[in-house]
């Protein structure tokens, strides 16, 4: 199984509800072709270098694919034909990049308020 990396523009203009029916029809679609999504994220609304159909910003996703190399024309068929989606590209990544490296990272968070106790009984 190949990895891959997608990032589309989707029209800032459409609501919540149409953004998740697009996001849930491209994740159907990938797994139809024999593809899984490791993750999508919203890089949210950027302003664009130059308008694209009319629109100064656009809203940026970036995601990473799992499969194989025949489900690439179904998935850029779908962004093609989607009326919300302005511009998008899929590549191939390096052979060196492993599936584990894409994974979402676990929240920092959670370790940080351990250490805190740490420091005040050093103190006393």
């Amino acid at each position: 199984m190949n990895l891959y990396e997608m990032m589309f523009i989707q029209n800032p203009d459409i609501g919540e509800e149409d953004q998740g029916k697009l996001l849930s029809r491209l994740t159907s679609t990938i797994s139809k072709y024999g593809g899984e999504v490791i993750r999508i994220d919203d890089q949210g609304i950027k302003s664009l270098a130059y308008k694209i159909e009319k629109q100064p910003r656009g809203r940026y996703f970036l995601g990473y694919l799992e499969g194989p190399g025949s489900m690439i024309p179904e998935i850029e068929r779908f962004l093609r034909l989607d009326e919300n989606v302005m511009r998008f590209v899929v590549i191939k990544l390096d052979r060196h990049v492993k599936k584990e490296d894409l994974l979402p990272k676990p929240a920092v968070e959670a370790t940080e308020p351990a250490a805190e106790p740490k420091g005040e009984e050093a103190g006393e």
